[in-house]
């Protein structure tokens, strides 16, 4: 049977955007991430919204806004109900994101596409994995293998192989090819000597971003020493220092770079503070110590180093509120009671809103202060808008292909910036009477039915008893034992007590109204019930909370938790009514301005050299600029590159069929063929000739391959190219015998300058084979007959 393979491109093509893509193995869709930005705005929801409900599964590669904005609300709103998978560091961490953007653009508008009871209920739905642990999906799709793979960028960041049998799809955006402080590198660099994995190559379809295609950046260790440079610069000139980072991912390894360059210098502690701010400040710090096991091997060990928790970012202060940073800047006594200068970091890296956006407002106006910007921050953004004023400024007149040139913080000339602020103002004069006077009809309205609904329970607890006659019976004493009827007719009582209209409440009995000398008839009167004792199996039934005793927790002793505490606090906090204001605000830049590549990606030489080594069958390029994905595909296209030319970047809503054609069948293997059949290892595998004969057994749905020696004795087999042997690891081989290689401009490797081995294809066969060229001479007898060991197997 063949399979169909087709890709769709929701959001993330041709542009920046946060990222979404549909990829349909014959009839199972597997959505393949579900960003949204801040915004929540363009026609990639919409198009979201549209299929939802058909996608059977969703995986999700990092926890950001980027790769896990949508989910929530397409789980709340769309119906994305499918089981979802992530590794169990994104997981918990997009989920903590998400809460933070839920509470953060609740702060500012009237925003009511999810909450953060969504959220919890949508990664509730998100099954954790491991790396390298296969999981197939559940249901009649279970043919179908997902397995996740480091790729660095993010803690538990992810690479996607997707695999039914007849395609093997690898699935890889935001991926980095080198160790960070806190992070490892991605899985296709686990080979030796910086070579590739061999697991995640040959892929019959890659899916790969370009957003960095055009961006070559210097080397992680001068950009790390840029970065911190630059933080410190401002420092000694006695400013303060935003930069705007996100919740829950580049966050940690910002703020781990920090921390461990903070204390090497003591004036800088005495005259700053490093201060982390938001709102999920300290549960990011616990969750992050609670992940140590999916950070970079340096991290581990400072579990054994010191005697503290890893990662326990000693050094930062951990902030929550404004409130609290004000604090600290006024002084303690480490500064002895001088005000303090800060450095902030604080989200989100857009500064569209947040913290960062009200560090800006305040900052940017002084002169000794400066923004330091370790990512670019998302298309429209105040951020990127600063990027690009930044990018003019200092980047003019540098090659094309060259670094990107690292600078400490320059000043922008006539820098005035608009910016759109979106708050809550507190409600005052007649808006404030109205809301005191609305609270005060809902509250009545409350109390009254919840008066009635006591009268109406009691009631039915008194007809339980009656009908029963016995006291042990348990009395539903409870609002969910009501009826639908039962609730209305309540509700109708409380409009007419409410509106000052007077009835008649009739306790027992549907009968008409009777002789009041009539035995047992139902009578009309005053509306008073005897409280009866409840019981259930087990005796009466007591209010503990009546009998619990008051303790008093001032001794010195006593531990609290202080997320607990704060948790209470707010909800102990009377509600202030206030309203959503949008105003534009002038602002006039005067503090400094910087750029460090803080983002953890691939840069673009890296990204090339990366493709020709991975070596896919077909290439789909997504997120990245219009001219950056046009320049990769370009390059793939080129003759001269050893890269595949079946090189596809879609539109976005651009549906794209990516099958490779091959024709897949499922056989099942009878013993006696391992017996017989002879094998012989090649490079790790064992390969060998079949010859047999396809038989159904009785009842079977599976035919099976039988051994047939007649066939296999008389039958002659062809030499058989197998797999794709590479030059290199042939070079490599060579070397170990003494033999000078070297590759020429055409991809020819050449060995003592006089025999040349190159790829060709037979004109006989129509298939690949390795040609070896040179005149009979002593060394061209023994390379071959090296090359002929290497890799022949008979």
């Amino acid at each position: 049977m063949s399979s169909t393979l087709q890709f769709t491109a929701i959001s993330g093509a041709h542009n920046e955007d946060a990222v979404c893509y549909l990829l349909e193995i014959d009839d199972a869709r597997i959505l393949l991430d579900c960003g949204s930005y801040e915004d929540y705005s363009g026609e990639g929801l919409a198009r979201l919204q549209r299929i939802a409900r058909q996608v059977d599964a969703v995986l999700l590669s990092h926890p950001d806004m980027a790769h896990v904005g949508a989910y929530p609300l397409a789980y709340a709103k769309y119906g994305l109900t499918c089981p979802a998978y992530a590794t169990q560091a994104t997981h918990m961490m997009g989920a903590l994101c998400m809460q933070d953007a839920s509470k953060t653009l609740a702060a500012r508008e009237e925003f009511t596409l999810f909450n953060e009871k969504d959220v919890e209920a949508a990664f509730d739905n998100v099954t954790p994995l491991q790396y390298s642990q296969p999981k197939a999906l559940p249901g009649r799709h279970s043919h179908i293998v997902v397995t996740a793979h480091a790729a660095g960028h993010t803690i538990g960041g992810t690479i996607w192989t997707i695999n039914n049998g007849a395609e093997d799809v690898l699935y890889a955006l935001d991926y980095n090819h080198t160790k960070e402080e806190h992070l490892r590198r991605c899985s296709l660099m686990e080979g030796a000597e910086g070579m590739l994995s061999r697991r995640l190559t040959k892929p019959t379809l890659l899916i790969t971003d370009a957003l960095n295609a055009t961006y070559n950046l210097a080397t992680r260790k001068k950009r790390v020493e840029c970065f911190l440079d630059s933080v410190g610069a401002v420092v000694k000139r006695g400013g303060n220092v935003l930069i705007p980072v996100d919740s829950a991912a580049r966050v940690l390894e910002i703020a781990y770079v920090l921390n461990e360059w903070w204390p090497r210098e003591r004036s800088r502690r005495d005259t700053h503070a490093l201060c982390l701010l938001g709102g999920s400040a300290r549960k990011m710090r616990s969750f992050a110590q609670s992940l140590v096991g999916w950070m970079a091997s340096s991290v581990e060990g400072q579990m054994s180093d010191r005697d503290t928790k890893p990662f326990d970012l000693r050094h930062v202060s951990i902030v929550q509120t404004m409130a609290e940073l004000d604090r600290k800047m006024r002084g303690d006594t480490r500064s002895r009671g001088r005000p303090r200068r800060a450095v902030v970091l604080a989200p989100v890296e857009g500064m569209t809103m947040g913290f960062s956006q009200e560090l800006f407002l305040r900052w940017a106006g002084d002169k000794k202060n400066a923004i330091v910007m370790p990512q670019r921050g998302p298309p429209g953004s105040l951020a990127r808008h600063l990027f690009s004023r930044w990018w003019d400024r200092t980047q003019n007149g540098r090659a094309a292909d060259s670094p990107m040139r690292l600078e400490l913080p320059v000043r922008l000339s006539r820098a005035r910036v608009t910016v759109t602020v979106k708050r809550r103002v507190p409600l005052e004069g007649a808006e404030l009477e109205a809301w005191i006077a609305q609270e005060r009809r809902r509250k009545e309205q409350e109390a009254a039915r919840d008066a009635m609904l006591k009268r109406k329970r009691d009631m039915l607890d008194d007809d339980e008893v009656s009908s029963d006659g016995d006291s042990d019976s348990e009395a539903p004493g409870r609002i969910d034992d009501m009826g639908p009827e039962a609730i209305s007719e309540v509700d109708l009582a409380t409009e007419r007590l409410l509106s000052g209209q007077t009835y008649d409440l009739y306790i027992k009995g549907r009968e008409s109204t009777r002789s009041l000398a009539a035995p047992g008839a139902g009578q009309f009167m005053f509306p008073f019930q005897e409280k009866m004792r409840r019981t259930d199996d087990y005796g009466e039934i007591y209010d503990v909370d009546e009998y619990a005793v008051k303790v008093d927790n001032d001794d010195a002793g006593v531990m609290f938790d202080v997320d607990a505490v704060e948790e209470a606090e707010e909800a102990a906090a009377p509600e202030q009514p206030t309203k959503p204001v949008v105003e534009e605000r002038r602002v006039q830049v005067n503090c400094q301005l910087a750029f460090v590549d803080m983002e953890g990606r691939v840069s673009g030489n890296s990204l090339r050299n990366i493709l020709v080594n991975v070596i896919p069958k077909r290439l789909v390029l997504v997120h990245g600029s219009s001219a950056s994905t046009k320049a990769l595909a370009d390059y793939c296209r080129d003759p001269s590159v050893q890269v595949t030319k079946d090189v596809y970047a879609p539109s976005v809503g651009e549906i794209l069929n990516v099958s490779s054609g091959i024709n897949a069948y499922q056989v099942q293997l009878a013993d006696a063929l391992f017996k017989q059949v002879r094998m012989a290892s090649l490079h790790g595998s064992t390969v060998g000739f079949v010859g047999g004969r396809i038989h159904y057994a009785q009842d079977a749905q599976v035919p099976t391959l039988d051994f047939d020696s007649a066939g296999l004795d008389s039958a002659w087999q062809p030499p058989v190219l197998v797999g794709d042997p590479r030059l290199s690891a042939l070079r490599s081989a060579l070397e170990k015998h003494g033999i000078a290689t070297r590759f020429d401009s055409e991809a020819t490797l050449i060995c003592n300058s006089a025999v040349a081995i190159k790829r060709a294809t037979s004109k006989r066969s129509n298939t690949d084979c390795i040609r070896i060229l040179g005149n009979p001479t002593p060394d061209f007898y023994r390379i071959r007959t090296l090359v002929n060991e290497y890799l022949i197997a008979t």
